[in-house]
């Protein structure tokens, strides 16, 4: 088995309204960044970061075609993916789907809201929703 270059990133929340929900988590010490429409991946993103607790992103449907809308439909807001941090996208998604059973559900497109490196989603049912982020 091949290990696994993965360092944690953050926490992906899916939301509604991303003014309504960074509003509670403004309360809790968090600062959010700037609301960034992501036209490829069809969602609006915003980064709340916090001294010492992890970084989450929000994560708000552009359209009823976002990838986000089924998440929504079935469990309102809720954490909806976790994202790891790789040297090597194309190597960790290959290894992901061939050794741990992860599917392909988006294959690597630049992210405007991370500087637009490259990400990609796989899914795994005993684990969920895992983001890949292409390190710098």
């Amino acid at each position: 088995m091949l290990p696994l270059d993965l360092k944690f990133h953050h926490v992906g929340i899916a939301c509604r309204n991303i003014i309504q929900t960074r509003a509670f988590y403004e309360a809790m010490g968090y600062v959010a960044g700037d609301v960034v429409d992501d036209e490829v991946q069809r969602v609006r993103i915003c980064l709340l970061t916090h001294p010492t607790a992890p970084l989450l992103e929000l994560v708000e449907p552009l359209d009823d075609d976002s990838p986000v809308v089924r998440t929504l439909n079935a469990t309102g807001v809720t954490p909806y993916h976790i994202c790891y941090e790789t040297r090597d996208i194309d190597a960790a998604i290959t290894a992901m789907r061939h050794e741990h059973r992860f599917v392909l559900v988006a294959r690597p497109v630049p992210a405007c809201a991370l500087g637009d490196r490259r990400v990609a989603f796989l899914y795994q049912p005993d684990t969920g929703l895992v983001e890949l982020l292409q390190s710098n």
